[in-house]
């Protein structure tokens, strides 16, 4: 398994910070990993999935993205399984001093002969993560400035 933690505190609300983060459809615009995350329209009570395609270098995958746990303003657990890996992310979230820390976690379990692989890729999604959430902070402060 590689865990992989990025960290940043951003001088926006907290439920700016929360609302943009919790619509998946967004990731696409700051994850570079991820080529689509179409939220799955289900009419029942379920915590929200969305539909995604996420390019891994070593391998394309498409999977269900699906909320596990909310607490609004505070955390957000969601999770993919597919033939080839297993992730799960978790986003935290406080205010501290008029400022919104937040910090990623990701824990990912290949499988298979992609397990094989699971050394080289702690250093790589660890700078990948570092950039998309600098792409994210610049998206953030941009379209609430």
């Amino acid at each position: 398994m590689v865990a992989t933690q990025v960290k940043a505190t951003i001088s926006l609300p907290i439920q700016t910070v929360f609302n943009h983060v919790i619509n998946f459809e967004n990731m696409i615009d700051y994850n570079s990993s991820v080529q689509s995350s179409i939220r799955i329209k289900d009419s029942s009570n379920e915590l929200p999935s969305f539909a995604i395609k996420v390019d891994m270098g070593i391998k394309k995958i498409e999977g269900k993205y699906t909320i596990q746990e909310i607490i609004p303003n505070q955390k957000i657990i969601a999770s993919c399984e597919t033939s080839d890996l297993k992730f799960e992310d978790c986003y935290i979230f406080r205010e501290e001093n008029g400022k919104t820390y937040f910090e990623i976690t990701d824990r990912t379990q290949l499988k298979g002969l992609l397990s094989l692989s699971e050394i080289l890729l702690g250093p790589i999604m660890k700078m990948q993560m570092n950039s998309n959430l600098q792409s994210l902070l610049k998206i953030l402060e941009t379209s609430h400035s």
